[in-house]
This record gives structure tokens, C-alpha cells and sequence, in this order.
């Protein structure tokens, strides 16, 4: 055999090693937490427990958390967008020593717009609770995306109708707890993805993640919690836009190798653990005069 001939076959049979190599040995893709057969239900104790009242259900149970029992007592009040928030809100109730009370109910938005009757019912009797049990602080929080609405002589607004509505609501609701003489934080509600699910695209995505950023669009035209807060100066209010979509322009999916959320519009309870120090630099003490 001449050399020539002999070096092409052996060039020939490394090629092939390495084809067969790739072929057999692809590059490992990127794990998650939580995974993604468990992110859309990572949602926190306070879920699992019950205490995120759904169906026709118009009383929330004691749902007590922290540490259960103190004397220094404060309330999280509004629907799944303050859910969100009770895993870090445990934590730090933990480390101060303060009992948490959980009043939260799907879809049903802490400003006293109609809803639906379950709704109403639900929110009057969750405010009621609040006045008897007298907490020093109620955190609240809701939803105010496009998907949120309000309904008028048995019709459902649009969600630029339904916008002054809800902002009046809330209103009501923030100045209502205040002249309880109870001192109110608000969290202002985040953006949501509108074009994908960022759990799915992630794991579509899994070496790119970058790909799953989407537009960090919270409009004021759709922000009745922060206008209605800014009309009472005693209102503490809470922005984690600039922490969880740092620079204000897109909001990444991941944080390292977190799910940052669970699905279009909700936190996952692993990623809001990571917030819980930030977030407890910016709850105020109500116990300290």
C-alpha cells in the first residue's frame, strides 16, 4: 500500500472517531431548579396548605405563619400575585419574631371593584377579619395586568375601562385599613410575559436562556395599585421590578440556574426565597414607634 493512500485512511478513520464520538456524547444541557415537572406547582406552604381560597369558598382559613402566636401580628391581603411573596414573607417572620396571616383568594383583587359576588363576598369578609383582629401591618398586593378586569350592570369592562375603577377601589381599601389606624405596605405588581410561558421556553432553551427574556412592559395605564398608594403619603410601597428584571428593560427567565418563574406572571417560591433579604430591607418595622 502506498504512504499517501495509507495516511488518507487513516485520516478517514479519525474523522470517523470523531463523528462517532458527537454522535454517541452530545453536550450536556443545563439543570434547573426547581425542575421543570415541578416549577408550575412550586408555589409555597401557604398553597399547599389551603390558604389561596378558590371555588365558591367566600372565608379564608386561620392561616397563621412565622412565628404563630406573637403578640406582633401583621396580614398579607390580595390574590395570587401576593401569594407569590409569602414564601420570603415567612422567612422574615421567622427571623423577627412576628406571626403572618395569610387573607388571599384566586382572582379576587384587594380594591373593592365588582368582581364577581364570590369575589365581593370574600373581600368584605377578609377586610372584616382584619378590623376585628387589628394586625399592626397589612402587605398588599394584586394583580393588574391586562387579564385583570371589573364588572359593571352585569357586564365585563374593558381593562382600560375597568383602570379608574380599580384605581378608586384600592383607594378605598388603602384609606379604609389606614383610618383603622393600621399601617399598610404595597408591592406593586410585576410584569408578565405575553408571548410564551418562560418555564417552556427555558426548556426549549436550556444552554440559551437568554432567549427567554421578554419585555419588562408595566405600564401606568395598568398600574391601579402605585397610583392608588401614591395618593396616601402614609402608604409604604415596594417596587421589585428593579430586582427582578434588573435595568427595568427585559426580564430574564433564569436567575443562574433558578426558574425565576412558575409561569406567565408568578414568581416561582425557589426564586422568591433568594429574595427574601432584599425584600426584608424594605418591609418597614410597624412594631417600632
Amino acid at each position: 500500500m502506498r504512504k499517501a493512500t495509507f495516511r488518507a485512511l487513516i485520516v478517514a478513520c479519525f474523522v470517523f472517531g470523531l463523528s462517532a464520538i458527537g454522535a454517541t456524547s452530545p453536550v450536556s444541557a443545563r439543570t434547573y431548579v426547581p425542575s421543570f415537572a415541578t416549577v408550575k406547582k412550586d408555589k409555597g406552604p401557604v398553597f399547599r396548605q389551603g390558604c389561596l381560597v378558590f371555588t365558591q369558598r367566600v372565608t379564608s382559613p386561620p392561616c397563621h405563619y412565622g412565628e404563630v402566636g406573637s403578640k406582633k401580628k401583621f396580614t398579607v391581603l390580595g390574590d395570587s400575585h401576593a401569594l407569590q411573596w409569602t414564601p420570603a414573607l415567612i422567612d422574615i417572620a421567622k427571623d423577627r419574631g412576628w406571626e403572618m396571616t395569610a387573607l388571599l383568594r384566586k382572582n379576587c383583587t384587594a380594591a373593592q371593584v365588582n368582581v364577581s359576588p364570590v369575589c365581593n363576598r370574600w373581600r368584605h369578609n377578609a377586610l372584616k377579619r382584619i378590623r376585628v383582629e387589628r394586625p399592626k401591618m397589612v402587605i398588599v398586593a394584586s394583580n393588574t395586568a391586562e387579564n385583570t378586569f371589573v364588572v359593571q350592570n352585569g357586564k365585563r369592562l374593558s381593562r382600560a375601562a375597568s383602570e379608574p375603577i380599580f384605581r378608586a377601589g384600592m383607594y378605598k381599601t388603602l384609606l379604609m385599613l389606614r383610618k383603622w389606624g393600621i399601617k399598610v405596605t404595597l408591592i406593586r405588581d410585576l410584569p408578565m410575559s405575553r408571548d410564551f410561558l418562560p418555564p417552556v421556553c427555558v426548556s426549549q432553551n436550556r444552554n440559551h436562556p437568554g432567549r427567554c427574556a421578554f419585555p419588562a412592559l408595566r405600564p401606568l395605564s395598568e398600574a391601579y395599585d402605585f397610583a392608588a398608594a401614591k395618593r396616601l403619603k402614609a402608604v409604604h410601597i415596594i417596587d421589585p421590578l428593579p430586582k427582578v428584571c434588573p435595568g427595568g428593560r427585559m426580564c430574564r427567565a433564569v436567575h443562574g440556574n433558578v426558574l425565576k418563574y412558575r409561569d406567565r406572571g408568578h414568581l416561582s417560591a425557589t426564586f422568591c426565597r433568594l429574595l427574601t433579604g432584599w425584600l426584608a430591607r424594605r418591609i418597614p418595622d410597624p412594631f417600632v414607634r
